[in-house]
């Protein structure tokens, strides 16, 4: 079998990548469909069936993840397993699992959109049951049921499009403040950013810890350090120090201690490792 295999759905150019020699391992990417598109940054679909575990770390991103495994759900390491639908907050800290041979889809969505689809975000990881009710079973019985991963992504955009059109509406000044962040790599001062909106700053920690899982510093952060690891990611490399001034820390040791308290490893470390993020981020700029 060819190690790279690709195909056109409905949602997009899709790419299933195969793994021969470690046994049988298959990713599948995906787009939304229009009615989603904008709203999700992509579906990513993997099917695993190696024999064993594989020890993961889900660090900081300023995307929120919708986790829905089809069978064995990760653990999380000294706590218990993880919910089959799950939502993992945008974290200020790195949620170490352990994950077996299995089946799942992975939805990355920016925070505004979570809270419009769920109701409720923060920086845990929370059970889709809780905010979902019935319609979390029941979308895992669908997918899991579904003969493919075209349907699975058609089902997927068909659900999620539903759930946002009947959920809460972000407040446009929160959208707007959280856009604002990115676009400034997270080096905007909060009171200035409550000026610009017309908010005290009370009010605006409030609505956008509500609606975006975190308060504006801690976004603010998040920001930073995912701008940080994508610099570093780059070829050709840029130095530590260039990429410390570029994304707004006051020096190279200021980066790393950031990179150790954020996702428990040093930059040459992360930026070794192989991202399971989208290339696309709705509301990031470099």
């Amino acid at each position: 079998m060819d190690n790279e295999k690709r195909m056109s759905v409905r949602h997009g150019f899709v790419v299933e990548s195969f793994s021969p020699g470690d046994g049988p391992s298959e990713t599948v990417d995906a787009v939304p469909g229009s009615r989603m598109a904008g709203h999700v940054l992509g579906y990513r679909g993997y099917r695993t069936d190696r024999g064993g575990s594989a020890l993961m770390r889900v660090i900081p991103a300023t995307r929120v993840l919708l986790d829905i495994s089809l069978e064995a759900p990760p653990r999380v390491l000294g706590a218990g397993p993880v919910p089959p639908v799950a939502l993992y907050g945008m974290r200020t800290a790195p949620t170490r699992l352990s994950r077996s041979d299995g089946l799942g889809i992975v939805v990355e969505l920016p925070p505004h959109v979570a809270y419009s689809v769920f109701g409720a975000v923060n920086d845990t990881v929370l059970d889709g049951a809780d905010l979902l009710g019935g319609r979390a079973g029941n979308l895992v019985e669908g997918l899991a049921a579904a003969p493919g991963w075209r349907e699975r992504m058609a089902l997927l955009d068909d659900t999620l499009a539903a759930w946002t059109a009947a959920g809460p509406v972000a407040s446009p000044r929160v959208v707007w403040a959280w856009r604002r962040l990115c676009r400034t790599g997270g080096r905007l001062p909060i009171g200035r950013l409550a000026d610009e909106i017309g908010w005290t700053r009370r009010n605006l920690l409030t609505r956008f810890r509500a609606q975006i899982g975190v308060s504006p510093k801690a976004a603010g952060r998040v920001i930073r350090f995912d701008r940080a690891l994508r610099l570093l990611r780059r070829e050709p490399p840029l130095p530590l120090s260039a990429v410390a001034q570029i994304a707004g820390y006051s020096d190279q040791p200021h980066l790393t201690r950031e990179f150790r308290s954020l996702a428990g490893g040093t930059p040459a470390e992360l930026a070794g490792r192989r991202s399971h993020s989208f290339k696309t981020a709705l509301d990031s700029s470099d």
